[in-house]
Order: structure tokens, then C-alpha cells, then sequence
């Protein structure tokens, strides 16, 4: 991530969260490497936020229809946005 020293593994696809009572989602919830999950909290940020990919795994046809659709899948979502920016105030 943008800034960040924590290498994170992708695990969750537009995860929906809540803040100061109001819910939103991220593109990503991902956990810490190399530990993986270590409790209930996921790190969330959004594809603008990340600055290299280390490593792209398993990748079969169902998630490149997802990524070929992606602009249409977000459109549905009810909910905003949020920014990692906007997550840390």
C-alpha cells in the first residue's frame, strides 16, 4: 500500500464497514503477511491505494469476469465509498 512498510495478502472483495455509525465498503480486505489472520480485523483500502503487487495468485475465469465487470458490480453497491483517508479521521 501507498506509504505503507506491511506487506498485506488480499482476502476480501468490496467488504462492507461501518463508521461513526455509517456503512461503507473498501475494493480490498486483506490480512497481514506472513501471518495471515490473526483476529477478526482486516486492513481495507482501495485499488488506488496500492502502490506494487508482490504476487498474483490464484486467478481462474471467475475472477477475470469480475475484473472485466468491475465498473458494473461497484455501480450496484448501495452504499458510499470510502477512502482510507476518510477511514483514519
Amino acid at each position: 500500500m501507498n506509504g505503507g512498510s506491511q506487506s498485506l495478502m488480499i482476502t476480501a472483495l468490496f467488504p462492507v464497514t461501518e463508521k461513526d455509525g455509517q456503512k461503507g465498503y473498501f475494493d480490498f480486505g486483506a490480512v497481514p503477511l506472513p501471518l495471515g489472520v490473526v483476529n477478526q480485523d482486516l486492513a481495507f483500502f482501495n485499488k488506488e491505494d496500492i502502490d506494487e503487487v508482490l504476487f498474483l495468485g490464484y486467478v481462474d475465469v471467475s475472477f477475470q469476469q469480475l475484473i472485466a465487470n468491475y465498473d458494473e458490480l461497484i455501480s450496484n453497491i448501495q452504499y458510499p465509498k470510502f477512502t482510507v483517508e476518510d477511514y483514519k479521521k
